[in-house]
């Protein structure tokens, strides 16, 4: 979905923000046209408060993304740093994981098409014409914004996020004030990740659910099923899959494993073993035999 600000009778690109099915992980897009050929950092750190200019090879995407994993690992993509919040599911705090400064409202890119039925309006119609800045907080679904701010509510997975104006623009080197800036902290409530990503998958699709055990989702447009293991495992389980329907079966080319999640979830299709056909519509199951023996 799309976060797109209104001002001035007009629509405005803001943000992209989307929540993968896989694990439920957050991924936030600062949107804007074109490319840069440089970008200018700084830090808080003793000796890297000037600004310096950093050429690329080549022209990179204006865009800048972040990802709120429901390990409570937070990736900067822009310049390769992590923080570590608490787990998504887990969520009792409210943490800024990130912030936004734009020179103006009026320098952000026109939204020129109609938007679509799920995409968000924020109106910040009362804004003037000079700098602005954005903060953004991970908090519990009963978070409130404070004072002008857009919130998405995460109920089932157990946490918020919200994107607030600042009651003023967060300050910058005197010849940055054009520039568009992010700033992403230098730590978070915690030194490390306080859950193993395996665990976190497990978490979230129970939470989705509100299964506690094992979690079997039914198949896709494409045929694919989904199985959430009750518990991660000790490596990839070998499988025996028994279905009541003896036309049908699951093949090993059926099955599909990705390294981040083999541990905890087993995607598979089943086919008519006479004609090869994947069926889409749900089927009964006898069983599902996991092996990850010592």
């Amino acid at each position: 979905m799309r976060i797109l600000l209104q001002h001035g009778g007009r629509l405005l690109r803001f943000l992209v923000v989307e929540s993968s099915d896989r694990d439920g992980s957050l991924s936030v897009i600062v949107r804007r046209e074109g490319a840069d050929t440089c970008r200018i950092s700084w830090t808080s750190k003793p000796g890297e408060q000037q600004p310096t200019r950093i050429e690329f090879e080549k022209a990179t995407p204006k865009n800048k993304r972040m990802t709120v994993h429901q390990s409570g690992r937070v990736n900067f993509h822009e310049n390769g740093r992590s923080i570590f919040v608490e787990p998504l599911t887990l969520t009792t705090q409210t943490t800024c994981v990130y912030r936004y400064r734009v020179p103006g409202i009026q320098k952000l890119d026109v939204f020129a098409d109609p938007p679509d039925p799920e995409d968000a309006i924020f109106d910040v119609s009362d804004l003037g014409g000079g700098a602005v800045s954005f903060s953004f907080f991970v908090g519990p679904p009963n978070l409130v914004p404070r004072g002008k701010g857009i919130k998405l509510a995460y109920e089932l997975e157990g946490y918020a996020l919200v994107v607030s104006v600042d009651d003023q623009p967060f300050p910058v080197p005197d010849d940055c004030e054009e520039y568009f800036t992010t700033l992403s902290p230098e730590f978070g409530p915690f030194l490390e990740q306080q859950m193993p990503e395996d665990q976190a998958i497990i978490s979230y699709h129970r939470a989705l659910t509100g299964s506690m055990d094992q979690v079997l989702y039914p198949p896709n447009g494409e045929g694919v099923i989904r199985l959430i293991f009750a518990v991660p495992m000790r490596i990839a389980p070998a499988f025996k899959i028994e279905l009541a329907d003896p036309a049908l079966h699951v093949t090993d080319q059926d099955v599909e494993r990705e390294d981040r999640s083999e541990k905890v979830m087993l995607r598979f299709r089943v086919r008519n073993r006479t004609t090869g056909q994947i069926i889409r519509q749900p089927v009964a199951i006898r069983s599902i035999e996991l092996d990850a023996r010592l």
